[in-house]
């Protein structure tokens, strides 16, 4: 009772900030589809103080709306995990998640590009808070509507799952245009390696693994 408590009230507190931010959600988004459209989008953006700020706003907000989506769905799911409840669950899905974030700043410090300028490295990182807003809000909309029309979690599990893995395909796709302003194609692809491949594989293998 007590997790389901704590669940219903994350929820509820999910849903109030995201109406409190509604009207950043949509200055941003005409920008944030543009950018999943054409690399050079994200360098307008972040161009832009308001909405690189916005952008960030929202991304951060979004955070727990996308660890409970994860959780209930079961889009993070371990062998270990199996049988534990749902607050249990809840709290290692939002550990996994601080950690590869985490992760993946410790990369972005320790493999960032001498010879780049540091605008274009920087729009290539924050890239990952435009597709991550975009990805949440593509998993929260497939997650109710299949709910709503009765759909099996199974189903929505994989439906889920496949999104994330084309946004993802997508963010990689678009990472590498913009490194590629500044480098040539096979220097970008390494820098990509090292900055996404390396972090992500990991938090995939331990899905696997544990």
């Amino acid at each position: 009772m007590e997790g389901s408590l704590l669940i219903n009230c994350l929820a509820v507190l999910s849903l109030l900030i995201v109406l409190l931010l509604l009207k950043r959600i949509v200055g941003i988004f005409p920008s944030v589809v543009g950018c999943l459209i054409r690399w050079k989008e994200s360098v307008n953006l972040e161009a832009s103080v308001k909405l690189s700020r916005d952008r960030d706003v929202t991304a951060l907000a979004l955070v727990i709306p996308f660890c409970l989506t994860a959780c209930s769905f079961r889009l993070y799911d371990p062998g270990f995990m199996e049988g534990l409840a749902e607050e249990i669950r809840l709290g290692i899905t939002a550990a996994v998640f601080v950690t590869y974030v985490l992760f993946r700043l410790l990369t972005a410090r320790l493999f960032r590009p001498q010879k780049m300028s540091k605008a274009t490295y920087g729009t290539a990182h924050k890239a990952s808070c435009t597709f991550f807003i975009l990805l949440t809000l593509l998993l929260l909309a497939t997650g109710g509507l299949m709910s709503i029309i009765g759909v099996a979690q199974d189903v929505t599990r994989c439906a889920m799952l496949w999104i994330s893995a084309g946004i993802y395909a997508m963010f990689l796709l678009r990472k590498t245009q913009i490194f590629a302003s500044s480098c040539s194609v096979f220097t970008a692809f390494l820098y990509l390696c090292a900055l996404e491949i390396i972090p992500t594989g990991t938090l995939v293998v331990s899905a696997m693994i544990f």
